[in-house]
């Protein structure tokens, strides 16, 4: 008999503890406690949208960046005090950018260096305040690089950039 009711008691507990019986059977509410229920907070960093200040994929410090082909312009996101490295040219275009670079607002960027060398250009640049700046390096056309087997050269195009800086 005494091994029957704990075999009972161990049932009645393993099915509480399932989940077999409702809540209700087990808890009663005091009517003069009221159930509050209380808010999950969770805080979440301010939105920096729009205010210059560093937001995910703009690189820090050191950044080299090769132009996108045809004269389209290629975008640039970085923080304040990197160093841009800009890259671009192609023998096949039958030309060159002699640089230096045009920069459209050099309180955003500042030029550190220019470099062509035969149809490949290399120039440096320095972030220094939020904000876009577009920089521009010409495109100088060369004697007919098929010269004197006729073929189609490449047209080429002025590099372009549109750098965004932000804190």
């Amino acid at each position: 008999m005494r091994n029957l009711r704990l075999v009972v008691v161990m049932v009645a507990v393993a099915a509480g503890i399932a989940g077999c019986a409702s809540p209700s059977a087990h808890q009663t509410a005091s009517p003069t406690t009221p159930i509050q229920h209380v808010p999950r907070t969770t805080s979440q960093p301010p939105s920096t949208a729009g205010s210059g200040v560093a937001r995910p994929g703009c690189a820090q410090g050191a950044v080299t960046v090769t132009a996108a082909p045809g004269g389209q312009a290629t975008p640039i996101c970085v923080t304040v005090g990197a160093r841009i490295v800009l890259r671009g040219g192609s023998a096949a275009s039958g030309g060159t950018w002699p640089g230096p670079a045009h920069i459209s607002n050099r309180s955003v960027v500042t030029l550190v260096s220019s470099h062509s060398a035969g149809a490949s250009y290399t120039g440096a640049l320095r972030a220094v305040a939020a904000g876009t700046a577009s920089v521009t390096v010409p495109f100088v056309a060369g004697a007919d690089a098929c010269n004197p087997t006729p073929c189609t050269p490449v047209p080429g195009a002025p590099l372009r950039f549109v750098v965004t800086v932000v804190r």
